[in-house]
């Protein structure tokens, strides 16, 4: 099961005016990538609990999300596929730049993947 295939630059826009909707967009990424990795494991309720109560937590959620997109992009067949954990934290210091590479790379996953897309 596919989620759901997002306009990046809205969905940054949103999330660095309203920091409610980047902790929505968490939980929904989260939900989606579970549900397509078959990840039991994976709660992002827990994710974004953990998250307000220690912030350091919060700082660890682009690295750990990146890594399950790589897998994501890796089940999907993407070349060149690659975990950008890292570079999505650092540009999360950018107005919440990161989630609009997310889900850029996100988006290359629901739009199908394979060899030759983007």
């Amino acid at each position: 099961m596919k989620g759901e295939v997002r306009n990046p630059v809205t969905t940054w826009l949103i999330a660095a005016i309203c920091c409610l909707y980047g902790w929505y967009w968490y939980y929904t990424i989260g939900n989606e990538l579970k549900n397509y990795l078959g990840k039991e494991d994976l709660n992002p309720v827990v994710d974004l609990v953990i998250a307000l109560i220690c912030p350091f937590y919060g700082l660890y959620l682009p690295i750990k999300y990146g890594k399950l997109i790589f897998e994501a992009q890796q089940r999907a067949g993407i070349a060149g596929a690659e975990d950008k954990g890292l570079v999505y934290l650092l540009c999360m210091f950018l107005y919440s730049f990161g989630i609009k590479l997310m889900q850029e790379d996100l988006n290359k996953v629901w739009e199908g993947g394979g060899a030759g897309s983007y």
